[in-house]
């Protein structure tokens, strides 16, 4: 070998000796790096290839009804949940959790099995034994989380209202759903991963966001009225044979729903009820039949078209319309405007509707709510379906629409309706929520009465309840009647329409009463409607008797008893000139931003009493903070106007003497600066 070659062979030797230190360093290097200078990192970095992310629920907050009794609440729970790349025998755990879920075991292995999914829940919110029968397979793979579940101790009572959440406890229908953002708070996070002994831990290093917790609601419900409400409809689904029944009780001085139900047949036996994502009281449309004459009514009376007394002739129970023949049930000749209503006549009402005209008749409906949501705060409400214009309207469209047939209405409108004219005139925004409470249980929200508008004016309400009265005392409900108690209602009876189809429904009615007591200071409104009553079907026969019941149950606890003998002196039209009338109308304004508050009969003062007894300075003190209208009837024009002056009140009178009549009604909240109507007659 040539000395040139030695030389070549020597330098390239050299060049691959370099090359191979060179590259030990580099690895020697890296490995230094790896093992040393990132260890932590690449420790961490290995961590998290077997962490699982976890969701921390929320506590949800509780549902009290007015008198803070639980309505729902949290249970523990435990959960289980797999992670698939652990799980050595997936046919195994496939197979046990089948049994205890809907899932099949396909499915479940199908999870198990599926690249890339590193979490899959196999049972949520185990009860106790059925945990500790799930923790004695001890599974390689499969790991536990505490949840929570929700409870509601007193189900069914009140279910459609209060509703329900689903598996990841967030609000699906009811009460849970419309205020879920107060009640859900908001889900924290933690990072989870397993040991050498199959179990999860919490990896410090990683910070967790903490859960917060939902608020509390105190609703306006009172279980206790609820629960008689609830016995009621199926004690008289029973008794009627119906398919159904609903009930509303509510407070017309304030819009609060005291009790709200839907009992169908299959319900009436079971201590459990189906979970129904609607309640049928607020989200259901029905033809409200005669219920809905009130609209016809108080647009007659307050128009000055028609007046209690009026006469009207009923055609003897068949009168003609175009093609059409409306009908009675009896064959009524002359009634009063008064008589129409209190036995329900639908040629007298349709008539009477003819009179009104067809706007007035649209107008009084809508300023009574109908075809309009309430603004309940509960999901789905419907409005109803009114005609949108009373534009060529034919003269039997106008009957109808008197008598209630040919439009509908849910039953929450209804009541709130009837509210507006127990109250004197103020239609009033109905609500199930009272309060928001914090986690600690301050108040942190209240809601209050909201007036949506003065819909009647005070002496209508009072004569509509005059009329109201008669259809329990002498008309087609007095099967409501009730010693002791005065009671304002409407029978309804109306035939079930098609489903999709025009026309009725062959023997299918729907049975209603809606009416309010004590009628001179009303503290409720109530309504019961029975759908599809076999045998007797009227109203007056089925709804009426269930109404008088659930009454008789609620008055002795809700201390309403009000004697019969208490009775209010009638209104006349001629009360009212056009001053008086200008002066009403500017106080209904500003009557229209206030919450009006009734009191039982014996908290009202009577200025009669307090002379007779030789009150003092004092005692008229004690009244005028009180801030409630007395009772001024039988009193002197003079002691009647001291007294008012006092409470800084605008008095109009007509005539002289002694107090007959008055308006407002006694009992009645007073702000300062009303106008007090008095009648007076001389006892000459």
């Amino acid at each position: 070998m040539t000395s040139k070659k030695k030389s070549e062979l020597k330098r390239r030797s050299t060049v691959l000796f370099l090359l191979a230190v060179l590259f030990i360093l580099a690895v020697l290097l890296r490995v230094f790096q790896l093992q040393v200078v990132k260890s932590a990192q690449i420790q961490k970095l290995a961590l998290r290839q077997q962490e699982v992310c976890l969701k921390l629920e929320a506590k949800r907050g509780v549902i009290y009804d007015r008198n803070m009794k639980i309505l729902a609440f949290n249970l523990p729970a435990e959960s289980f949940f797999a992670v698939p790349e652990s799980v050595t025998n997936k046919g195994l755990v496939a197979n046990r959790f089948s049994a205890l879920s809907e899932k099949s075991d396909q499915e479940i292995k199908g999870s198990l099995c599926q690249d890339g999914k590193r979490f899959v829940w196999l049972k949520r919110k185990c009860e106790k034994g059925e945990a500790e029968k799930v923790k004695s397979w001890r599974l390689k793979g499969v790991y536990v989380q505490e949840e929570t579940k929700r409870s509601y101790p007193y189900s069914p009572l009140a279910g459609d209202l209060i509703g329900f959440t689903d598996i990841d406890n967030k609000g699906s229908a009811g009460v849970e759903y419309q205020y879920n953002q107060f009640l859900s708070g908001k889900d924290g996070k933690g990072i989870f991963q397993k040991d050498a002994w199959g179990n999860s831990y919490q990896i410090r290093e990683y910070p967790l966001i903490d859960p917060q917790s939902g608020k509390s609601l105190v609703l306006t419900l009172d279980l206790d009225l609820q629960a008689k409400l609830e016995d009621e409809l199926k004690n008289s689904i029973k008794l009627t044979g119906s398919e159904a029944g609903s009930g509303i009780l509510l407070n017309p001085s304030t819009g609060e729903i005291l009790a709200m139900a839907y009992i169908s047949k299959e319900n009436t036996e079971n201590t459990s009820s189906e979970l129904r994502l609607k309640n049928s009281l607020v989200c259901d449309n029905f033809e409200p039949g005669s219920t809905f004459k009130i609209v016809t009514a108080a647009a007659a009376l307050e128009k000055r078209i028609k007046k209690p007394e009026d006469s009207l002739f009923a055609e003897k129970g068949k009168f003609k319309i175009g093609k059409k023949v409306l009908h009675d049930i009896h064959e009524y000749g002359w009634l009063t405007f008064k008589d129409c209503v209190v036995f329900s006549s639908n040629i007298g009402m349709a008539k009477v509707a003819m009179e009104v005209g067809d706007e007035n008749l649209l107008d009084y409906a809508k300023r009574l709510g109908f075809g309009q949501r309430t603004g309940i705060d509960l999901p789905g409400e419907a409005k109803g379906l009114l005609p949108s214009s009373a534009k060529k309207w034919s003269d039997i469209t106008t009957a109808t629409f008197a008598i209630g047939q040919g439009i509908s209405v849910t039953p929450l409108q209804l009541v709130c309706a009837y509210a507006a004219i127990a109250n004197g005139g103020l239609l009033l925004k109905p609500y199930v929520v009272k309060q928001v409470l914090d986690e600690e249980g301050k108040v942190e929200q209240e809601f209050q009465p909201t007036v949506v508008r003065r819909a009647l004016e005070p002496k209508t309400s009072y004569l509509l309840t005059e009329l109201l009265k008669g259809v329990v005392t002498d008309g087609t409900g007095n099967t409501v009647k009730i010693e002791g108690v005065n009671i304002a209602g409407k029978t309804g009876t109306a035939e079930k329409p098609k489903v999709g189809k025009r026309g009725y429904q062959k023997d299918k009615y729907i049975a209603s009463f809606v009416g309010f007591f004590p009628a001179e200071n009303p503290q409720m409104v109530g309504f019961i409607m029975l759908d599809s009553p076999k045998g007797m079907y009227y109203g007056g026969q089925t709804a009426g008797p269930a109404f008088k019941r659930v009454t008789e149950k609620i008055i002795p606890s809700e201390n309403l008893l009000v004697k019969n003998k208490i009775e209010k002196p009638r209104v006349s039209f001629a009360v009212a000139s056009r001053e008086q009338d200008s002066e009403r109308q500017k106080s209904a304004a500003q009557a229209a931003t206030l919450h009006k508050v009734r009191l039982n009969e014996q908290d009202v003062p009577s200025l009669k009493r307090k002379l007779n007894s030789g009150s003092d300075e004092k005692d008229l003190t004690l009244m005028q903070d009180r801030k409630i209208m007395p009772d001024l009837t039988g009193s002197t024009v003079r002691e009647a106007v001291k007294l008012l002056s006092s409470y800084s009140i605008t008095v109009k009178l007509q005539g002289s003497g002694k107090v007959i009549k008055q308006i407002p009604l006694p009992g009645t909240k007073l702000t300062g600066g009303e106008t007090c109507f008095l009648e007076c007659k001389s006892d000459d």
